[in-house]
């Protein structure tokens, strides 16, 4: 067709331009409510009322916390992360020894620090990029690969 001119996009680039919704933050009503989710959790897991859905519940979140500080979103040291991981897997054990879900109280202190974080993350980080995060934990979850929070072991 003489006369039109085709735009040129480059690979990788939406074409849409993101909804207002999208470049804003959550609602803070919506916020508040998920970190209380989050901080039950935690408090259940410190107790013994606690379940698989606790744990998860905190996996997730710690995890959201770190991709979305990948994204610029927080500043804490990559230590708590690891940390995090460690309780959670001590947490496994101890679930699969006996059969209580609980996050002992020397490793609490550091998931609070990042459920403090999330809960600023949520207030601050437009949707469309918690949602980034949100696929990126669900494409960890669905594959194979070793977590991001555990440094590889060097030889």
């Amino acid at each position: 067709m003489a006369g039109t001119k085709r735009k040129t996009t480059r690979p990788g680039i939406n074409r849409n331009p993101l909804s207002k919704s999208s470049l804003l933050p959550m609602s803070a009503q919506s916020a508040h409510e998920m970190s209380l989710a989050h901080h039950l959790a935690l408090a259940a897991c410190r107790g013994n009322s606690a379940n698989r859905h606790q744990i998860n519940e905190l996996v997730r979140t710690v995890y959201m916390a770190y991709f979305l500080q990948r994204m610029g979103f927080g500043d804490i040291p990559f230590e708590c992360y690891e940390h995090a991981e460690a309780a959670f897997e001590s947490a496994l054990g101890v679930a699969a020894k006996c059969g209580k879900w609980i996050i002992n109280e020397q490793d609490a202190p550091v998931i609070e620090r990042l459920l403090a974080l999330h809960d600023q993350q949520l207030s601050e980080a437009p949707m469309h990029r918690v949602v980034e995060a949100e696929q990126q934990l669900r494409q960890f979850l669905a594959g194979t690969d070793a977590s991001p929070l555990v440094r590889p072991k060097s030889d």
